[in-house]
């Protein structure tokens, strides 16, 4: 392998590769521990649905739980899981470009953690940039 990489360095076969010289795309995995990445690659190998959408449904139901969770450290679990799993959207949709949608997760995730601590009434609207 390595004979044939180099025999393709000597006949400049690879000076034309698109990225030459430009630095690496960040790897979208990388907050993951391996059996996260394990998964998401067996499942984006199998044509699952992409982790983005897997997460938005995972978000909604935790939101749901959340509400009717008592008070207690089982609702706080919720919770943080719920600011893991926005968290990890937020950072690939900023990956992806999809920054609008970004907001609206902000908006989330601080919805639940006022429900967790019980100060909130539950979500709000986005508020708007003024950009």
């Amino acid at each position: 392998m390595a004979s044939r990489i180099q025999a393709a360095i000597a006949r400049g076969d690879l000076d034309r590769l698109a990225g030459r010289g430009k630095p690496l795309k960040e790897d979208d995995l990388a907050g993951l521990t391996r059996d996260e990445r394990t998964e998401v690659l067996l499942a984006r190998s199998a044509g699952s649905a992409p982790e983005e959408v897997l997460l938005l449904r995972e978000i909604a139901e935790l939101r749901g739980a959340l509400a009717r969770a008592p008070e207690g450290a089982a609702r706080q679990r919720l919770a943080q899981t719920l600011r893991d799993r926005a968290l990890r959207l937020s950072v690939l949709f900023e990956a992806s470009g999809k920054h609008v949608l970004v907001r609206l997760l902000d908006g989330a995730a601080q919805a639940g953690a006022e429900l967790a601590s019980g100060t909130g009434a539950g979500p709000r609207p986005p508020r708007r940039s003024a950009r």
